[in-house]
């Protein structure tokens, strides 16, 4: 397997050639930002046949909705800085230290 390191500029400029290239010859490309590699890879891979319903991707490991997920922990952080610096609204008593 050839990997090609490939900067995310020339990715931006050359997006369509660097798309047909893994798709027609196979080649790998590890996309890096001033010369350090990320964690993206372009690479060609068969992950579902053409045509996948919604209920297919659902049911795959390739998509999963996190909504639910996301909300919840962002609930649970909204709360704890609500506690840590108290709720808008709350009377307070001149003096009183938060």
């Amino acid at each position: 397997m050839t990997v090609i390191e490939l900067g995310v500029r020339e990715l931006q400029r050359e997006t369509s050639q660097v798309i047909q290239s893994v798709e027609k010859s196979g080649v790998t490309y590890r996309v890096t930002i001033q010369g350090r590699p990320t964690s993206v890879v372009l690479s060609r891979q068969r992950v579902l046949q053409s045509g996948a319903t919604l209920e297919a991707l659902l049911q795959s490991s390739v998509y999963r909705d996190k909504t639910d997920e996301l909300v919840a922990a962002q609930l649970a952080e909204l709360e704890a800085s609500r506690d840590a610096v108290g709720r808008l609204g709350e009377p307070r008593h001149v003096g009183e230290s938060r």
